[in-house]
């Protein structure tokens, strides 16, 4: 298998202008969905591909890790499932999965819901940098650090000069993960220690055998990493090169999965470019906020430029067109050349791919072409032969994020696939990037280089599809009555309200103390005295071609000192769960729910028929954020149920369907 791999990867740079039988695009169900509300339902739609014979459609939960097959036979005429066992609030991931002739199978996957829950919480980010910015970037640091506290991430920080080991950052995320267990991302800025790892060449050329980069290893964090096995120093570039004691890492593939998002914003080593290190740092950190911000001319459409094809099946592009549809529509995405078109046109999302060296892609451009024209997009995926190893002079991966109009993320994607759809109900670009190096055959194809150690995200990981325009002149003010915040309305006309939320420190973990809010007014009577700062969102009800969700803009924060009328244990009451997830659905012997709280709480469980009737009744203690819940439902009729969990003064009720034996 290997040796058929090897073969194949050499063709990569001398063979790209390939025979064109099947296109990369007959390998990707592009999916779509239509929403409502009343009755709720959600309607899957794909585009159809010639040699089918039929399709299959799954669900499954956002964090179930199996899918079940949804009820009825679909010919190869059909371009549509409509799925009536649903709820507002609820999110669901599809797999419609395709066999016929040329291709035999594929498969595309969607993220969908009804009016789909905001995400307040992303947990604690560090924020790791490189000493070389810690001044010459002083004001664009602290206004990501804000951005990044806006968005929901409690931030923590640590600086390092380049002289620090790979093992020393790697204790230091250990041990700050082991105080602090909401550590879900680690953001790097700079050049600070590059792990490399493996005896691999995922590009498949025998000269590029050895070690890769891989930031995999600081958020793998329960498995080994050990320097005595691989002894290799055949490969051409001296960093490749892996021997015992070396400081590099033995593993190929990763020990376990990797917990911690992570990504890396690294000019380093780029003299393609005019600017310096800090001037392309201050360049990427400015564009990153305005976009942020929703200040630029964001265009919702993808480009795909593809010079592989079918490729005996791998279809790198298929990254481009399984990915895209969901996220900007069908309609959206269009082939057409990269550099050009991308100069002088906005493109949301862009995939190119071709035969590649360190500093160029056959077809696409070079590292040049990216110093001496824009990039009008901001997430970019690239593919082709040895740049996947990133951390080399002009890197055509990292090129985008240097040039005049910088990209915001870039990554290797065709070996192995990613998969984003989480994206388009609001996820962030780290949860894409987490969820792409776990993947084995949870999402398929994988394709070669699954779960191997060089998968990685260039840029930051906390940036999002869709931004609102924040609320301004946020004012704090202690009164008798506690705390009295006043802001300005968004000036996004669909906005719908607005949430504020407290913090004891200003880039602290912030808790939610209101539901929504129509005015632009809120006073807080309970707390515990001292500063105290407050952060308040807008949010929107965001339509997206994969249904709807609440979309919440960056927080805009003020602080005082603030003495409360009523003490801690007073506080207003404000949901404390999310709305619950249940899994498998239909069930036949075991209903598992997933639920989220802000704090803990005693949760009351409550299973009715459709008549009314009480059939389960129990209760469960909520710890701080997730907490599954296990029923068992073996002894139920078939037929539909309600589930109803109380906590915090708030219930959620969903439908579900037991199956029979």
């Amino acid at each position: 298998m290997l040796q058929r791999y090897l073969a194949i990867a050499m063709l990569c740079t001398f063979s790209y202008t390939l025979s064109f039988a099947q296109s990369a695009a007959d390998y990707a169900v592009q999916m779509t969905a239509a929403v409502q509300e009343s009755p709720a339902q959600i309607k899957l739609f794909w585009k159809p591909i010639a040699g089918t014979a039929s399709y299959t459609v799954y669900r499954k939960a956002k964090t179930a890790t199996t899918w079940s097959a949804l009820p009825g036979t679909l010919t190869a005429a059909d371009t549509s499932y409509t799925d009536n066992n649903v709820a507002v609030n609820e999110v669901w991931e599809y797999k419609v999965a395709r066999q016929g002739t040329t291709p035999a199978s594929s498969a595309g996957y969607i993220c969908a819901g009804i009016k789909a829950p905001a995400l307040h919480s992303k947990g604690a980010l560090l924020l790791l940098v490189d000493s070389t910015f810690t001044d010459s970037c002083k004001t664009e640091i602290r206004r990501l650090m804000k951005d990044l506290s806006g968005d929901g991430w409690e931030v923590l920080r640590n600086d390092y000069n380049r002289a620090a080991t790979a093992t020393t950052i790697k204790n230091y995320i250990t041990s700050t993960s082991q105080s602090n267990s909401s550590l879900a991302a680690v953001l790097i800025l700079g050049h600070i220690a590059v792990p490399y790892s493996g005896e691999i060449n995922p590009d498949g050329h025998p000269d590029h055998l050895g070690a890769w980069p891989a930031d995999v290893f600081y958020g793998e964090l329960n498995g080994s990493w050990t320097d005595n096995t691989v002894n290799n120093s055949s490969a051409s570039r001296a960093q490749n090169k892996n021997i015992p004691g070396d400081g590099k890492w033995d593993q190929s593939n990763l020990p376990s999965d990797v917990e911690l998002q992570v990504s890396r914003i690294d000019f380093a080593n780029m003299p393609a470019f005019s600017k310096t290190e800090v001037q392309l740092m201050r360049s990427y950190l400015n564009r990153n906020h305005v976009y942020k911000m929703d200040s630029l001319n964001i265009i919702h459409r993808a480009l795909i430029y593809d010079n592989f094809g079918a490729f005996s099946g791998e279809a790198f592009a298929a990254n481009g067109w399984r990915n895209f549809t969901p996220l900007v529509g069908r309609d959206s995405v269009r082939s057409l050349p990269f550099i050009s078109t991308l100069n002088t046109n906005v493109y949301q999302w862009a995939y190119g791919c071709g035969g590649g060296s360190y500093t160029s892609a056959s077809g696409v451009g070079n590292t040049t072409d990216f110093a001496t024209n824009n990039v009008n997009s901001i997430f970019t995926l690239l593919f082709g032969s040895y740049f996947g190893d990133w951390d080399a002079q002009n890197n055509f991966m990292r090129a985008p994020l240097c040039s005049n109009t910088p990209a915001l993320t870039s990554c290797w994607a065709g070996r192995p696939n990613w998969f984003m759809h989480h994206m388009t109900l609001g996820e962030n670009i780290g949860y894409a990037t987490r969820l792409s190096q776990n993947n084995t055959n949870l999402y398929t194809p994988a394709n070669y280089g699954a779960q191997f150690v060089h998968i990685a995200l260039m840029g930051d990981l906390s940036l999002r599809t869709d931004y609102i325009q924040p609320p301004g002149n946020v004012v704090l003010t202690g009164t008798a009555g506690g705390a009295h915040l006043t802001w300005t309305a968004s000036p996004d006309p669909a906005v719908i309200g607005y949430f504020v939320y407290r913090s004891a420190t200003e880039f602290g973990a912030y808790e939610k103390r209101s539901d929504m809010l129509t005015g632009t007014s809120f006073n807080d009577s309970s707390g515990t005295n001292g500063t105290q700062y407050y952060m308040v969102r807008a949010v929107k009800l965001q339509q997206t071609p994969s249904g709807k969700y609440y979309n919440l803009s960056i927080g805009n924060t003020s602080s005082a000192n603030i003495t409360y009328p009523m003490p801690p244990s007073g506080v207003q009451q404000v949901a404390t769960i999310m709305q619950p997830v249940l899994y498998p659905n239909p069930a036949f012997a075991v209903l598992n729910a997933d639920i989220s709280s802000t704090g803990k709480a005693q949760a009351n469980i409550i299973v009715t028929n459709m008549n009314g009737a009480i059939v389960i009744k129990t209760k469960a203690q909520l710890k701080p954020g997730a907490n599954k819940i296990s029923l068992d439902i073996k002894g139920l009729p078939p037929g539909n149920y309600i589930f109803t969990i109380e906590a915090g003064g708030h219930n959620y009720s969903t439908k579900w369907l037991k199956m029979s034996e």
